[in-house]
């Protein structure tokens, strides 16, 4: 009996640990293989599809090529691109994009109609505004003064050609076509051309404002001129100059009786010498910049045939019969009232704040003067402009850094509002106005011969002995690097030799870039002024000329450092 009560405790003892191994394995290990069963990237719950691929839509699947699956093939679903409240107004109407053949992604918006330009009284509504625009009803949604009416392409910055641009208002057809932006910022149909307004110039005896206007132009000054004026720095002055030519004799004594002489009222140009030019070409090597015509050349003698002869004051040793006074607020901003000295000859560096130096003083007077004045309207997405200049002077090297400060003077005098509108500026114009100096502070003239931007010279002349009273050391700064483009000009070394080339020889810049900063829509002006300085034995001096020309203006659309700098 014992043994029967034995044996029933132990297979009682069996059937219950066995009912507790099946609980355990239904509340753990499933018993059943399933690992032909693919795995969802979604652990709460996704179905398997019947080709292995996952339909749950809040993660990306991905097949069994490791795509990830983002849609069905061949499905579609609406889209549309324009701005909001425009779908289904005027042309607009939505398109669809498609899944892609592997479902990876969807395909581009197809077939739908965007906002286009308005076109004025054709009784469609092609902006999908709601209605057909007329000039009398036109709207200016960009606040530029232009209207789909007068021709603007882009108000809203969605239509075509203009798509994405953050400042409609700066693409109208007042603007200024930029270069490399592939915008058409004037409307006109075409994209990153290049204007030019130079060709075929020819000036004309006696018409000053003609030939100021074909100045500008062959300086490249197209877009925006409102103006172009001819005149001396100034009002103009006697002076007291003896103009006999026969004062010095033969063996070269002089005998000077200056005598008053009243100025001419304008530049000198006639038939015999002229002051001014429009050329394609300058002496034989110097030609238009940036793909131009022309150049526009202020002189302050014969521009072709420049002249040192300061012994008779003579048309043709360089007397142009013209004195004035210079620039009134801008000499008014010199400390003491005098023409600045280079910092890189010794000059004390512009201060900031003067103002009225010359109460009480008369305003200075300098000789052969010539100033060309442009006012420009800016280009609704102009912000800046630049042009090139190339200084040159007879001056060079024999007066660098003298002490009569016989420095000619080359000035560009910008009048703006871009200062007060911006007072917080990284790059704000000079305080004189004058943008012709560069960073240090020195005006483009040979005294920029020590500040290392008096480079269209001849490197092999740097001895600085004394060769008939004058210097031959024109690289006496170590900054000369060729003159050959001063070939055919009269300032350089061409066809000469040893020390007679360096006797004889003089020099220029080489191109230098000229920049100044303004105001979208604003009025400028730009006067740019060329004078000598100094006295010789018969008077003022009117010898040693100097030339300045000038090309390849051009608006930029954003500022930029002011003043001069290396091209």
């Amino acid at each position: 009996m014992k043994k029967i009560w034995i044996v029933l405790t132990v297979l009682f003892a069996m059937l219950f640990f066995v009912s507790c191994g099946v609980s355990d394995d239904e509340e753990g290990e499933s018993l059943v293989d399933d690992s032909d069963v693919p795995e969802s990237s979604d652990h709460s719950g996704g179905e398997a599809g019947g080709d292995g691929e996952l339909t749950d839509s809040d993660e990306e699947p991905v097949n069994q090529s490791g795509i990830y699956v983002t849609c069905t093939p061949g499905e579609t679903l609406p889209c549309y691109e324009g701005p909001s409240g425009t779908d289904g107004v005027g042309i607009c109407k939505a398109g669809y994009k498609e899944c892609v053949e592997d479902g990876s992604d969807w395909s581009e918006c197809r077939d739908q109609v965007l906002p286009s330009p308005e076109i004025c009284s054709n009784g469609i509504d092609e902006n999908c505004d709601g209605e057909d625009m007329t000039p009398e009803t036109a709207v200016d949604y960009d606040g530029d003064g232009y209207t789909y009416c007068d021709g603007d392409c882009c108000e809203t910055g969605w239509e075509p050609g203009c798509s994405g641009s953050d400042s409609p208002e700066r693409i109208n057809p007042g603007a200024f076509e930029m270069k490399d932006n592939y915008f058409d910022d004037n409307c006109n149909g075409q994209v990153d051309e290049v204007e030019h307004c130079d060709a075929g110039l020819s000036l004309s005896i006696g018409d000053y404002a003609g030939n100021a206007e074909k100045l500008a132009k062959a300086m490249g000054v197209c877009a925006g001129l409102i103006s172009a004026e001819l005149s001396l720095a100034g009002e103009p002055v006697s002076e007291m100059i003896d103009t006999n030519p026969n004062a010095c004799s033969n063996d070269g004594g002089c005998s000077y009786n200056p005598t008053s002489r009243m100025s001419r009222e304008m530049p000198y140009y006639e038939s015999d010498f002229q002051t001014f030019a429009v050329t394609n070409v300058f002496g034989t090597q110097m030609k238009p910049e940036d793909g131009s015509n022309m150049l526009a050349i202020l002189s302050t003698g014969q521009w072709n045939s420049p002249t040192m002869n300061a012994s008779i004051a003579t048309l043709g040793a360089g007397d142009m019969q013209t004195a004035s006074k210079i620039p009134e607020d801008w000499i008014n901003m010199m400390r003491n009232c005098e023409i600045p000295k280079a910092p890189s000859c010794g000059g004390q560096p512009l201060q900031d704040g003067l103002t009225n130096q010359c109460a009480g003083s008369e305003i200075p007077s300098v000789q052969d003067p010539i100033m060309l004045t442009l006012k420009m309207k800016v280009p609704a997405n102009a912000r800046a402009f630049e042009f090139n200049l190339f200084f040159m002077s007879i001056e060079y090297p024999s007066t660098v850094c003298s002490d009569n400060n016989y420095n000619d003077f080359f000035i560009a005098l910008l009048d703006s509002t871009y200062n007060d509108k911006n007072p917080n500026a990284e790059y704000k114009n000079p305080y004189d106005k004058n943008l012709a100096k560069d960073e240090l502070g020195n005006p483009v003239g040979v005294d920029l011969a020590p500040a290392g931007l008096f480079k269209a010279c001849n490197p092999g002349c740097g001895g600085g002995g004394l060769i008939g009273g004058m210097t031959n050391s024109i690289n006496k700064w170590g900054f000369c690097t060729g003159d050959e483009l001063l070939n055919g000009t009269g300032f350089g070394t061409e066809g000469k030799s040893g020390m007679i080339a360096c006797q004889d020889g003089h020099g220029g810049t080489g191109w230098l870039r000229v920049v100044g900063n303004v105001e979208p829509n604003e009025e400028i002006t730009l006067r740019l002024a060329l004078w000598e300085q100094g006295e010789v034995g018969y008077g003022p001096d009117h010898s040693w000329d100097s030339t300045v020309v000038l090309d390849g203006f051009t608006w930029l659309p954003t500022p930029k450092k002011p003043g001069v700098s290396p091209k």
